[in-house]
């Protein structure tokens, strides 16, 4: 660490919102780049970048920096993008055992009312052409993230994406009809 980067740290630890100001007008962009790398989701990066400046300014009176400014913000970011990719796979397993199981449902089995499953395929129906076909092939065809990339000449990465938007969409159209949080 350069003695100009200490002089840096140090001002932020006194909250110097100048400083502060500073490196996130250095370094936010790039940390967004590089976070898509992980991600491939611009908004989700910009969201994940914004929340580790947060957590550096609120935590800063008992950060102990020993690397460079810059190497410690991009492990930082890369450990949460890393983070949240964990804890995606692990939501994601749970949704879509859920999702599932509402879609292999027998027909003549009355669990669902009707009127829901109506207004679930309305509500695929509205999505984005795009996501509405992601999600389609997925839970009502049962194809694999990588056959659905395939398929659609798309990245893995953005089929995860739409996948979970899709989830979080439905999620919540189906909270405002029903007022039960269902776990999409």
């Amino acid at each position: 660490m350069t003695i100009e980067e200490k002089i840096l740290l140090n001002e932020i630890k006194k909250k110097n919102k100048e400083v502060f100001e500073l490196l996130f007008d250095q370094y936010y962009p790039v940390l967004v780049k590089f976070a898509e790398g992980y991600l491939h989701d611009l908004d989700a990066c910009e969201d994940l970048v914004q929340t580790f400046f947060i957590s550096f300014w609120t935590g800063s009176q008992n950060m102990n920096i020993t690397t460079s400014i810059k190497s410690y913000f991009f492990k930082s970011v890369k450990n949460l993008c890393l983070n949240q990719i964990r804890d995606l796979k692990v939501r994601d397993k749970h949704e879509i055992q859920y999702v599932e199981s509402l879609i292999n449902i027998e027909p003549d089995e009355k669990l669902i009312d009707p009127d829901i499953l109506s207004f679930i395929n309305e509500a695929v129906e509205s999505l984005p052409i795009q996501m509405s076909e992601i999600f389609r092939q997925k839970y009502f065809q049962g194809k694999q993230v990588k056959e659905i990339a395939s398929n659609m000449g798309i990245s893995d990465g953005t089929v995860k994406t739409q996948l979970f938007r899709a989830r979080a969409i439905l999620r919540d159209k189906l909270f405002d009809l029903t007022n039960i949080n269902f776990i999409l």
